[in-house]
């Protein structure tokens, strides 16, 4: 049992070295890092993306009225006509903004990712040159 344990910690230790960076190309790791920048800045424009595309579902089910409802059976205040049209005018700004927002916002997450999936594969040339070269 304690020689099959050994083996394979030998195994992988030997696997682990194989990968250190001190062996890796310098610019393959300047890549993994530029890659690594890139991913994290992706992920951020796409939470972002997410949070926008929330605000604006919300802003659509939420009428630009909002009249109070008195189930009393007290009377309300009718509310004057230009602060409704105002209300709406602003929604629809906030709307307009919002998929303003989301188009900008997906068009930077879709350049991100090509120019990820670019240095992936940029880095995966590299690599299968490495063993030519040696």
């Amino acid at each position: 049992m304690y020689p099959l344990i050994i083996v394979l910690s030998l195994v992988l230790s030997v696997n682990v070295l194989a990968q250190a960076p001190e062996t890796k190309n310098p610019e393959i790791i300047r890549l993994e890092q530029t890659m690594a920048r890139v991913a994290q800045e992706s992920q951020a424009t796409y939470q972002q993306f997410l949070m926008t595309q929330e605000l604006r579902r919300n802003e659509m089910l939420e009428s630009p009225e909002n009249i109070p409802i008195d189930l009393t059976g007290k009377s309300i205040p009718i509310p004057n006509y230009e602060d409704l049209q105002r209300r709406r005018q602003e929604k629809k700004e906030r709307m307009e903004k919002y998929k303003t927002d989301l188009d900008h916002l997906y068009t930077r997450y879709q350049e991100l990712e090509s120019e990820r999936q670019a240095i992936y594969e940029k880095i995966k040339s590299m690599e299968g040159k490495i063993p030519a070269e040696e």
